[in-house]
């Protein structure tokens, strides 16, 4: 198996073990309006360690997963896909470009990710109440980025990424 088939694996698996904590432990952990969104998290913090198709495929697969566990019977299934597979295609195409791996950047990708998958939510299946949402969005993009430093450092030893080394 290639290096990267290998981290592949290792993503998937990572996203699935989110789904998992997501589904039994997020509403538990709520403060306030605000619920972690694990899946999220853990997207877009392997979408630093991938390019742009497959940091698509892996917002594809969280988004499909979080619809599958929370989306509500009438409306939001797309959205919530669409929504993160823009968001970790954004990321995996800036990690081409712009920058490598960095805690510090990882918790402002975390935040800026969590606050844009928020509002392009918002854009394609718009909620009726809009200050509420605004609320809950800012309380939640404040929760992920706080637990986005631990999960990035498990992500990042999970994933197999030598800091002495480029990982391309």
């Amino acid at each position: 198996m290639s290096p990267s088939a290998g981290q592949g694996v290792r993503l998937g698996i990572a996203l699935f073990l989110a789904a998992l904590v997501q589904s039994l432990w997020a509403s538990s952990l709520r403060i306030g309006s605000a619920q972690p969104d694990f899946l999220l998290i853990v997207a877009i913090i392997g979408s630093l360690f991938c390019d742009a198709n497959g940091a698509a495929a892996l917002g594809l697969f969280a988004g499909l997963l979080l619809a599958a566990l929370a989306a509500p019977p009438h409306a939001g299934f797309g959205s919530l896909i669409v929504s993160r597979t823009l968001v970790c295609f954004g990321v995996g195409w800036l990690e081409e470009r712009i920058f490598r791996d960095n805690a510090l950047i990882a918790l402002a990708i975390v935040a800026s990710g969590t606050a844009l998958t928020g509002i392009l939510f918002f854009l394609f299946d718009p909620q009726p109440n809009v200050l509420h949402w605004a609320r809950t969005l800012l309380q939640s993009t404040l929760y992920n980025t706080l637990l986005a430093l631990p999960l990035y450092l498990l992500m990042r030893r999970f994933v197999g990424i030598d800091r002495n080394s480029s990982y391309r």
